[in-house]
């Protein structure tokens, strides 16, 4: 799993905006490359499901980016901590549906980790809301 680099700076929240969403993009590219890559119709099913939840990422970012006032959704979701109960695996063609989910729990953990810390450097209160969420 990679590391945050907390060594990031930024000079504007549309910088810091900016970073978030080429990671959506990287983290959508990455689920489609593997769909095409997996030979399970089903796995390739839920990596495209993944890559759909990237793509709506990017584009809440977007429009935040824009100037939009977004209403953030109240809840806090629960972190489960399920990546703390297994062995880091790597996304390979002939992954089972287990492996793949490892996969995108590892990925979702070095997510979570990124925007901590972009919550944690925000500028203004709305990009922290945002980021913690």
């Amino acid at each position: 799993m990679e590391k945050i680099n907390k060594n990031l700076s930024f000079d504007s929240t549309d910088e810091i905006l900016e970073f978030a969403i080429d990671k959506e993009v990287e983290a959508k590219e990455f689920y489609e490359f593997w769909a095409q890559k997996v030979k399970n119709a089903a796995i390739k099913e839920v990596l495209l499901d993944f890559a759909a939840e990237e793509q709506n990422h990017k584009e809440l970012l977007q429009k935040v980016k824009a100037g939009e006032n977004l209403q953030m959704p109240k809840t806090k979701i629960i972190d489960l901590k399920l990546g703390e109960y297994f062995v880091e695996v790597g996304a390979r063609e002939n992954m089972n549906y287990e492996e793949s989910l490892r996969v995108a729990i590892q990925r979702e953990i070095g997510a979570k980790e990124l925007y901590t810390y972009l919550a944690s450097i925000a500028t203004n209160q709305p990009s922290k809301e945002l980021f913690e969420r």
